[in-house]
């Protein structure tokens, strides 16, 4: 099947259809009989989108969401929590709620045993249900939560070594992780539906080719086509070369 792609002229356009979006689906999702589940990306693509979420968390039904970080760098020193996703998150968008969301989970950063930490995050995806809605942006290097080039398609929740280009990416001079916890692609291809954000020309190489070449491990947001559900939203810039 193939993915919807939803075009905008700007950034803001772009967030506020992310919001109308997601409303439908976590509405529908709840007025079915369940909570939704839902995972929470970070990056600056989305800080202006978490601002506008949390002022319309009743339309977006917030309260009722059980929410999952898609990753996390790990070991994270007590003087460095500032970087960790669990403090973006809450710094960004859940300390503006009125209402919390029904449950949070985020990687336990400071777990001795990753591989236990992984296993046990798994387990809390199933137990709530799976996962209703993926939020993701994508990387320059198409990777997806850090699904680094060469994640196989079948991945689970596992620990992870950085990208140079990820890493360049998310820091300004010398990056303090080398190591990080993710959601594998195998974990997010079941969700059932997925929606991927990207703005900015430097997005529209690896946008192109995740929607248009041949599935490779070398570009993990490829492994979306084989998704029923997928939603692309993206500016001008980023669709350029589409």
């Amino acid at each position: 099947m193939k993915p919807e792609i939803w075009r905008f002229q700007n950034a803001n356009s772009l967030y506020y259809g992310l919001v109308d979006c997601i409303g439908t689906e976590t509405t529908r999702i709840k007025d079915s009989g369940r909570d939704p589940v839902v995972t929470l990306p970070t990056g600056n693509t989305m800080i202006p989108f978490y601002k506008i979420a949390a002022e319309q968390e009743e339309k977006l039904k917030i309260q009722n969401w059980i929410c999952f970080g898609l990753d996390e760098y790990f070991p994270i020193d007590p003087t460095l929590i500032r970087y960790s996703f669990k403090h973006y998150l809450e710094e960004k968008f859940l300390s503006r709620l009125t209402t919390p969301p029904k449950a949070t989970h985020f990687f336990d950063y400071h777990s001795e045993n990753f591989l236990i930490e992984c296993e046990h995050y798994e387990t809390k995806i199933k137990e709530a249900g799976g996962l209703d809605l993926a939020i993701l942006g994508i990387g320059t290097n198409g990777h997806i939560a850090f699904n680094e080039p060469g994640s196989e398609f079948f991945s689970r929740t596992r620990a992870v070594s950085l990208h140079p280009q990820t890493l360049m990416a998310n820091f300004k001079g010398k990056a303090p992780f080398t190591h990080a916890l993710t959601m594998g692609i195998g974990t997010i291809l079941e969700a059932k539906k997925i929606i991927v954000v990207a703005l900015g020309k430097n997005k529209a190489q690896c946008v192109k080719s995740s929607l248009k070449e041949i599935q490779t491990r070398t570009l993990p947001a490829s492994a979306l086509q084989s998704h029923p559900n997928v939603t692309w939203f993206i500016d001008q810039e980023a669709a350029s070369f589409i």
